[in-house]
């Protein structure tokens, strides 16, 4: 994930056709990772620390030595996918445990 997000010269990727839908689907995935991962964390906590993460990529980004922009729809879409994930695990907390 660090070199897709810090990689000096970017190019468009095969698969989906809008940046800011790769931004929401790598949120979610992480998101979901996370939360199974760490499942004592609460969501709260858990959105903080991936918005924090979307942010501090961001940050990173904007240094002239990386070379990229920096831009704040870039941290909106990663907190959408942070919202799908975090419905996500909550769906997959409520659903009954087969035995």
């Amino acid at each position: 994930m660090s070199w897709l997000a810090f990689r000096p010269v970017p190019r468009v990727e095969p698969g989906l056709p809008w940046d800011k839908l790769h931004h929401a689907a790598a949120f979610l995935v992480l998101t979901v990772l996370a939360g199974r991962g760490w499942p004592r964390l609460g969501p709260v906590a858990l959105a903080a620390l991936m918005l924090g993460a979307g942010i501090g990529i961001e940050l990173i980004q904007g240094l002239p030595a990386i070379g990229r922009d920096a831009d704040v729809w870039d941290v909106v879409a990663d907190a959408v996918g942070i919202a799908a994930g975090l419905l996500v695990l909550r769906v997959w907390a409520t659903r009954p445990v087969r035995g």
